[in-house]
């Protein structure tokens, strides 16, 4: 369901409602971050009304998770929900990393530590000295406008899926036929508004590595990506994080969001972690 604040609305929040009665976001395991919707200084009174909704609905639990701590929300909510008479309760559950771009690559790289710089320019210059290797936002991935385009987006993401079918693991049992129509969805939803990135790393003369990121406001969101496991030995991973922050950086973003995981790489390009929380409330 999805609730609009104020007439004419001015916020929004997507909920659903569990077999048991539990209220909760509509995103489910793969939304990284989930909140009320609401334009910049509205935010405490939209949380503020959507849990005075809540409230009276009555539902006997309200599970909230994933939200930034850095946001109002999951006070904003925990204190409106216990006035209300239920029993409120605030947790942290995992990080998730982002940093900000500077001006320049170069600054970038020299802000990392000094470990983390070295392996850095080793790891470019191996893959560069092994093979010619670019890295492109796919034509269509951007802007939807046109076949040729669009079909450059359906081609890029065929590719995607492929190297996602390539890895081993929990990776390639991740990418079933269901979560391949979410992508397209997605992908097909956000292009014509300018906010899907396809990152593409080519290197021995194929499409090696896929970024699946979005764009709005200044940041570049990393959401997913793909690799092909038979050049794991050139680091195609972190090389093509690191060009798709230098392209962000060209394009002007001042964030690369990494979202919702504690994974190395994440850090070793220099994420600082933003929290993410849970609200759970219960009736007594």
């Amino acid at each position: 369901m999805t609730l609009a604040v104020g007439d004419p609305p001015v916020g929004i929040a997507a909920l659903a409602r569990d077999a048991d009665g539990t209220l909760r976001f509509a995103g489910g395991e793969f939304t990284d971050e989930q909140d009320v919707v609401a334009p910049a200084g509205e935010e405490r009174s939209v949380a503020a009304a959507v849990a005075r909704w809540i409230a009276s609905e009555a539902p006997p639990r309200v599970r909230l998770e994933f939200v930034p701590e850095d946001a109002p929300t999951l006070e904003v909510m925990a204190s409106a929900l216990g006035a209300r008479g239920y029993r409120a309760v605030r947790s942290r559950l995992i990080a998730s990393p982002r940093l900000g771009l500077p001006g320049d690559f170069d600054t970038f790289v020299q802000r990392l530590g000094k470990k983390e710089r070295h392996e850095l320019r080793r790891k470019i210059r191996r893959l560069e000295n092994a093979t010619e290797a670019t890295f492109r936002w796919a034509a269509g991935s951007a802007s939807g406008s046109g076949s040729g385009t669009d079909a450059e987006r359906g081609a890029t993401l065929d590719r995607f899926f492929a190297l996602h079918r390539l890895s081993r693991g929990a990776k390639a049992d991740f990418m079933t036929p269901d979560m391949e129509r979410f992508f397209r969805d997605i992908a097909d939803a956000l292009a014509p508004l300018g906010r899907l990135r396809l990152g593409v790393l080519r290197a021995h003369d194929e499409d090696a590595a896929v970024l699946f990121a979005f764009a709005y406001r200044g940041t570049l969101a990393l959401y997913n990506a793909a690799y092909d496991p038979a050049l794991a030995s050139l680091s195609i991973g972190i090389v093509s994080h690191a060009w798709a922050i230098r392209e962000a950086i060209a394009e002007g973003f001042d964030t690369y969001d990494l979202l919702r995981g504690d994974e190395p790489y994440k850090y070793d390009l220099g994420g600082k972690d933003r929290w993410l929380g849970r609200l759970e409330a219960t009736l007594p």
